[in-house]
């Protein structure tokens, strides 16, 4: 399907080409920089002097968002796609896309936070909408660092205000990237993880969600179920008790010293940290979202037992010592 530009009217088979195209008609409205790497790629530059010139840029607008102007920000999260699509073509060892994409990942992702919590939802929805992960084969390459903005808020407005206040739009967002990252997008799929946090959703079923893909991405539903207890730890509890009963969920992560450990056991790992006070889940990266609300967490005795019954249940308390705590889930 063509995405077609609104201010100059070009087609373009892919939204990424579309954000990255040199439009004549909007380049009034940009600064310099962007107008330049324009002319650069017009002009036949390397793809080295594109990324200098893109995060020459990027380091202006995020000045100029910091100074007080959010419609930088806009700008910002393209010029941040071009850099890291320029280190992508100079280097295709990976290690010119790092140098980029790190240190600006938390500088853009705690921007994009900022924004949302002035202006609210609608400043991420936005993004999100620009930076759609399912409208092309790859997902846009700044997915991480929205990813990791929209799973602060996420778990902000769980907190402060109620589930029922999540937009159904983001909880769509962390889904879609989850289902269509490659499974070598590590990055991108580990900022997806504060999905959990959506569970109970009135016209969004997270549980249904990663009962459907458990079986194909289990190493992202569990930690994401994991992130579900501290949200509602009795819904969390009736999701695990579903996957670990479901026998169609039925593959195996291999070790090298020991038996291959099914799915369904890796799955309790998701309680490895529910009776302690010094672990909480690592994700969004650069957020310690406990520390910002003096956030406590106390599971339930039936919580508890239900889990203990359920490890027995499966038989998977046969490799546990006999006085076994939920540490010993951890994988």
């Amino acid at each position: 399907m063509p995405h077609d530009c609104d201010d100059c009217g070009a087609s373009f088979e892919t939204l990424t080409r579309l954000r990255l195209h040199d439009c004549e008609d909007v380049q009034s409205e940009t600064s310099g920089g962007s107008a330049n790497l324009g002319q650069s790629q017009s002009t036949g530059s390397s793809p080295a002097d594109r990324r200098n010139r893109s995060v020459a840029e990027l380091d202006t607008l995020l000045n100029r968002f910091s100074e007080g102007d959010r419609d930088a920000l806009h700008d910002a999260v393209g010029e941040f796609e071009s850099a890291l699509s320029a280190a992508l073509e100079e280097d295709t060892s990976g290690d010119t896309y790092r140098d980029v994409f790190w240190p600006y990942h938390e500088r853009v992702g705690e921007a994009l936070d900022e924004a949302a919590q002035a202006a609210g939802w609608s400043f991420l929805e936005e993004v999100i909408d620009a930076y759609d992960p399912t409208a092309d084969d790859e997902l846009p390459l700044v997915t991480p660092t929205i990813a990791n903005a929209v799973g602060r808020n996420l778990i902000r407005t769980r907190v402060t205000e109620s589930v029922e206040a999540i937009p159904v739009a983001a909880l769509e967002y962390l889904d879609g990237v989850a289902v269509n990252a490659a499974d070598t997008a590590d990055t991108a799929r580990e900022e997806v993880h504060a999905y959990g946090w959506g569970i109970g959703h009135p016209d969004h079923s997270v549980a249904d969600r990663l009962h459907a893909r458990a079986s194909e991405d289990i190493f992202s539903v569990t930690p994401t179920l994991e992130h579900a207890f501290y949200a509602d730890q009795y819904a969390a509890v009736d999701l695990l008790e579903t996957l670990v009963r479901d026998e169609s969920i039925d593959g195996t992560l291999p070790r090298i010293s020991r038996d291959d450990m099914p799915y369904r056991r890796y799955l309790l790992d998701c309680a490895y940290g529910l009776k302690t006070d010094d672990h909480w889940p690592g994700m969004p990266r650069y957020y310690d979202w406990h520390e910002e609300f003096d956030y406590t967490f106390k599971s339930d005795d039936t919580v508890e037992q239900r889990i203990r019954d359920l490890v027995e249940e499966a038989g998977f308390d046969a490799d546990l010592p006999n006085d076994w705590t939920f540490r010993d889930l951890g994988v």
